[in-house]
């Protein structure tokens, strides 16, 4: 069995994904007839995920000559190959209910389950948003679960074992992932995104900086959505994903609650062929069909984890020795900054790590580039505000660091501003200000997600000795 990404990669490089009986038998049938609207066509193909993948891979692989372009659509990619060679691409591929084993098959239903639901929300908000090209979103959306799939049809007892993991030692799901695998869902979709050549708009839905983008930020949420729904309705998180999606859409709560129920209902009977519990099923009906949610105001909800990562100082060696040949190959910043993070994540045990831009013409501090928090959008809006006295003003004041933690929590947390203690949900976190040529150029922020594992001065020790390396890195490069 495939160990790292690399791996896998390797493994599944040359490897289709199956796709459904179903779908095969209805496009044999509506393909046949010529009067078939393309709609039609398109949702035949669209409530399978395995085939949406194979159908976009053969399209931006097999294109040539001056006119070649990215095809990111279902639609577009049918209007390109013709409903003939579509038959036939679907009738040589395996499926699921030939190739895979009873667990692997579930847990592949489960996963196609998610993502066309997450598909079907996000180009309900798509619309909502007026985005010129919803069908672009769709399949942005349905293959954020990639990697995922790839888990199921090829290593189910490891996929089942991280959903095992985060409902035991109360973690989150991203920590579970990296706990059980060494990686997360989302960095196996993007290197598969990256060997099978699909499209760029796909992978980046899956990069954690997009999440300032309303489009990308759609995506994400629908993703969580989808996920939470397959668990409960009624959980804080759920109540958190409607707040936001409210304020992208500028609609009410309970207008993108109603929304949000009735179009899982939809999904329920659309893929009921699928023959798994579906997300509709978990729904309460109260007051003449009505349906009930509870809201809260919070952003991000601290809890007790029963684990927490620890450093890895083999790893942190490598990405040291990684940061080292960088600056002797002159990498650019955004690759110095991305092995930096990289150690503090992998090698240090930071659970999330973010690299804020100094933006001092809007007196801000945005995000730049993220580890750790793939499965949080709201979190990856990370942003502070510089235009009152606190906290972090004073840290962009010159090149400083701070740890706050049980021992100096009631000196400073006071100067942490109310919003991004909402915004983080814990009550320890590391942070350091990175200058350039005496001029802010940005900060490094760490936590490790949960009030229930603090930061030790030994992480601490780590991370101010890695972002001075990083502020030696990136002074080398500008030089």
């Amino acid at each position: 069995m495939p160990g790292s990404i690399k791996e896998w990669i390797t493994h599944v490089k040359d490897k289709p994904i199956p796709v459904l009986s179903h779908t095969i038998e209805t496009l044999g049938r509506i393909c046949a007839n010529d009067e078939t609207p393309l709609e039609k066509i398109v949702l035949a193909v669209e409530r399978d995920p395995g085939l949406t993948c194979q159908l976009l891979r053969h399209c931006n692989n097999n294109q040539s000559g001056r006119l070649q372009r990215e095809i990111v659509s279902v639609q577009q990619a049918i209007m390109l190959v013709g409903t003939q060679q579509l038959n036939e691409l679907a009738k040589k591929l395996p499926t699921l209910e030939n190739s895979l084993s009873d667990d692997a098959r579930y847990q592949a239903l489960r996963t196609f389950c998610r993502a066309y639901h997450a598909g079907i929300q996000a180009v309900e908000w798509a619309k909502l948003r007026r985005d010129m090209t919803p069908d672009e979103v769709f399949a942005a959306t349905q293959l954020h679960f990639l990697g995922e799939m790839i888990l199921a049809i090829h290593a189910p007892e490891k996929l089942l074992a991280t959903f095992q993991l985060r409902r035991e030692k109360n973690i989150s799901s991203e920590e579970a992932q990296y706990v059980t695998l060494g990686f997360t869902f989302d960095e196996l979709s993007t290197a598969i995104i990256d060997a099978w050549k699909l499209p760029q708009l796909v992978k980046d839905a899956l990069q954690a900086e997009n999440a300032n983008n309303p489009r990308g930020f759609g995506i994400m949420m629908a993703v969580q959505l989808a996920r939470a729904a397959a668990i409960n309705w009624y959980s804080d998180k759920m109540s958190n994903i409607y707040e936001h999606v409210a304020e992208l859409l500028e609609i009410k709560e309970q207008e993108i609650c109603h929304r949000a129920h009735k179009i899982a209902v939809s999904v329920a009977h659309q893929t009921s062929f699928y023959g798994v519990l579906q997300s509709a099923a978990l729904l309460i009906q109260v007051n003449e069909g009505e349906t009930k949610a509870k809201f809260t105001q919070s952003v991000s909800k601290d809890y007790d984890a029963d684990i927490c990562l620890t450093p890895q100082l083999n790893v942190l060696q490598e990405r040291m020795q990684d940061l080292r040949t960088a600056v002797a190959d002159n990498k650019n910043e955004d690759e110095i900054i991305q092995i930096c993070l990289s150690a503090l994540h992998d090698g240090v045990g930071f659970n999330r790590v973010v690299f804020a831009d100094m933006d001092i013409e809007h007196k801000k501090l945005g995000v730049k580039a993220v580890v750790g928090a793939n499965n949080d959008p709201i979190f990856n809006r990370f942003s502070i505000k510089l235009d009152q006295p606190h906290l972090f003003h004073a840290l962009m004041e010159k090149g400083q660091a701070i740890c706050i933690n049980d021992g100096n929590r009631d000196k400073f947390w006071s100067m942490v501003p109310s919003d991004f203690q909402k915004l983080i949900g814990t009550n320890s976190f590391a942070a350091m200000s990175i200058f350039l040529n005496n001029k802010p150029l940005g900060l490094i922020y760490a936590d490790r997600h949960t009030s229930s594992c603090q930061i030790d001065p030994s992480s601490y020790n780590y991370f101010k000795k890695i972002c001075q390396n990083l502020s030696v890195a990136i002074a080398k490069q500008a030089a």
